[in-house]
């Protein structure tokens, strides 16, 4: 076992989902909550643990309802849901941490990846206050106005409905990664592994809800606190692109980051992305 190898840890919601998590780190300092993309899992960050600073911060993964090892209850899904349940589970954490009453005044740092970016996003703009920075991988915005994403993401559902799972994982092993990527290390098995994971209903739920009449962006200016965006240069779920027009309309400093391969920057370019995240840490105020 190494010192990343964490066990699995749960919280009750009441009325609500299991949510399945682990903990790295320093029980006592800040928390550094990890969200992970759709059809992902708290796994896809376990590369990245050795090099973020576990000395200084409670690091915090986290599956999503109906993702990884948190179970699907609800009979519908939204990115708002996600929000409320990661409000109700930071609560928690900071009014068990050993440090009591210290801790819950601590804002905390998010890393989210795309479907995690949303949510950190969301919940940034809803709480700001709370918040020191966020680090988001392959940014995720409503989809709702844009006609071709939108049938793509309705297209993709229906998929799921008809054939299951697996058209989602065969598919997210080529839309994942840039053209001509390399596959030496297995990253898209692994990619396809965690959406085979994935429960089939949340899967096509969240397809549709991200792109519902429903979720509309947050008021980004809202949003104060630093902000490193994460882009794969050969991403086209997420192109740099999109990371820059969402970075002009925050209101603090921003940083856009382009790192290699495509829409899995921490299985592309792992390194890349650790120096990203340290720019983050050090325009974090302590």
């Amino acid at each position: 076992m190494t010192d990343f190898d964490s066990p699995s840890q749960f919280f009750d919601i009441e009325g609500g989902p299991r949510i399945h998590y682990t903990q790295n780190g320093n029980p006592a300092g800040p928390l550094l909550i990890c969200l992970h993309g759709l059809g992902g899992s708290l796994a896809t960050f376990v590369p990245l643990l050795p090099h973020l600073p576990s000395d200084k911060y409670n690091i915090v993964s986290v599956d999503f309802e109906g993702f990884g090892k948190t179970a699907l209850v609800s009979e519908q899904l939204s990115v708002q849901n996600y929000v409320e349940d990661l409000a109700l589970f930071v609560t928690h954490l900071q009014s068990s941490s050993p440090t009591g009453a210290a801790c819950s005044e601590s804002p905390i740092i998010i890393i989210g990846h795309s479907l995690g970016s949303i949510v950190a996003l969301h919940y940034t703009a809803q709480y700001p206050c709370k918040v020191s920075g966020l680090g988001l991988l392959g940014v995720g915005r409503s989809a709702s106005h844009i006609a071709v994403a939108k049938q793509r993401m309705l297209r993709l559902a229906e998929r799921v409905k008809d054939e299951g799972i697996e058209s989602a994982a065969t598919l997210a092993m080529s839309t994942n990664f840039a053209a001509g990527e390399d596959n030496e290390d297995g990253r898209r098995e692994f990619v396809r592994r965690e959406v085979l994971a994935s429960d089939p209903k949340a899967y096509a739920m969240v397809c549709e809800t991200t792109v519902s009449l429903e979720h509309v962006d947050p008021d980004f200016a809202r949003i104060k606190c630093p902000v490193v965006f994460i882009s794969g240069q050969g991403d086209v779920i997420s192109p740099p692109g999109k990371a820059r027009e969402i970075s002009y309309l925050l209101s603090g400093k921003t940083v856009v980051e382009v790192v290699r391969g495509g829409h899995q920057p921490i299985l592309s370019d792992l390194h890349g992305t650790a120096d990203a995240l340290a720019e983050l840490f050090r325009m974090v105020k302590t």
